[in-house]
């Protein structure tokens, strides 16, 4: 499977206050929590971007893009990281996720992709909530966005009713993903130790999963690059 043009975004710039330390650097087997994620973006998009106020922290992560927040707000928030990583990113669409939550489901992300047919925000919803980082948005979100920015407004998906939306519904989502490991992230100690216990579980599944994507694509694009050195030479 080619990667699509299509870009990985990944918010890495909250202040962890109920945890008290960096999420994306939290231990999760024998990396850290956002490599982890990288690792599977990079899987299936050409472009990843952290979006993070410290990127220093972030150096062991390699062919990455960092950007820091566009907008200055009172304090940060999920709606202008979403907004920095949509407007830097060198494609029309983005898929966006937070850097505390690593269990992400390859299949149901290209399920996702695959339902994508021009609307501005594809997300799934559980119940009557929306789940607003673990969806794809296209530029044309831009002004909207920044208008909830201007106004105040950080809830992420305060700005869905001026835009076309489309929704992933919760059996599908069980389909793909049972046991909504998707979903899991990490607010404070307890959800740390629950998503350690999750990753003991379930970390085969994650190398079966990513893993194997990766190494697929690494070894086509080597093999892209020798055929058109091969081309240049001739």
């Amino acid at each position: 499977m080619m990667k699509h043009s299509i870009s990985g975004v990944v918010l890495a710039g909250g202040n962890s206050k109920r945890l008290g330390r960096s999420k994306a650097q939290l231990p999760l087997g024998e990396k850290r929590m956002i490599e982890w994620i990288v690792s599977a973006m990079s899987c299936l998009f050409n472009e990843v971007i952290v979006v993070t106020h410290q990127p220093q922290l972030f150096s062991v992560l390699e062919n990455v893009t960092f950007v820091q927040d566009a907008i200055n707000t009172p304090s940060r928030n999920s709606l202008v990281g979403l907004y920095t990583g949509l407007m830097e990113a060198g494609h029309d669409t983005i898929f966006v996720v937070p850097c505390d939550m690593p269990l992400l489901n390859r299949k149901l992300i290209e399920h996702m992709i695959g339902l994508l047919d021009g609307e501005d925000v594809r997300v799934p919803i559980m119940g009557p909530h929306y789940q607003p980082l673990h969806a794809f948005y296209r530029k044309s979100c831009l002004p909207y966005i920044r208008k909830s920015i201007e106004s105040g407004h950080y809830k992420v998906s305060h700005f869905y009713d001026e835009v076309l939306v489309r929704t992933v519904d919760e059996k599908t989502i069980h389909r793909f993903d049972p046991q909504l490991s998707s979903f899991m992230n990490v607010n404070s100690e307890e959800d740390y130790q629950k998503l350690l216990m999750m990753w003991e579980k379930h970390k085969n599944r994650w190398y079966v999963q990513w893993s194997g994507c990766d190494q697929l694509n690494r070894r086509r694009e080597q093999k892209y690059d020798k055929h058109r050195s091969v081309g240049i030479t001739k």
